[in-house]
């Protein structure tokens, strides 16, 4: 997969970010924000810099522009529900490099394939210590909007 198409996946969530807070913005009679702040889970794997250029630039012209953007990751957490183990996310990609094949880019940056469907954890993953696929990704998935601070 060539490193254009990699980034879309920024363009495509900074996109839907501000799609959101326009509608949020006319549902509360708000003209401006002052600061956005967006919480990505560590298991999106998202590119900080291309997320925040795409969130300028996609934003031109909108009451969005010139909003003080802060990210903020979440780190993932896995708990098995057989054993009780709980694992970490260096774990899953040491798991998925041995298992499975990862996106290399020119660059040299690993990309798993968690990093564009997060859901497919169960199906990829199993318990460090048991084995079993049945777990939870307890922490650390999505992108939500975390706060806001609007003008009226």
């Amino acid at each position: 997969m060539s490193r254009d198409k990699v980034k879309l996946h920024e363009w495509s969530l900074a996109e839907a970010v501000i799609n959101s807070l326009i509608r949020l913005a006319e549902d509360r009679g708000a003209t401006a924000f002052e600061e956005v702040e967006i919480t990505h889970g560590e298991i999106m794997e998202l590119d900080t810099l291309v997320f925040r250029t795409a969130f300028r630039e996609l934003s031109k012209g909108t009451l969005v522009e010139g909003t003080r953007l802060m990210l903020k990751e979440e780190k993932a957490k896995f708990k098995c529900n057989n054993c009780g183990a709980e694992w970490d996310f260096e774990t899953v990609e040491k798991i998925l490099s041995e298992e499975f094949s990862v996106i290399e880019e020119p660059s040299g940056t690993k990309e798993s394939a968690l990093h564009f469907l997060p859901n497919l954890a169960p199906a990829l993953l199993k318990c460090p210590s048991c084995g079993s696929r049945d777990f939870d990704l307890a922490s650390g998935k999505g992108l939500r909007i975390s706060k806001v601070v609007m003008r009226t």
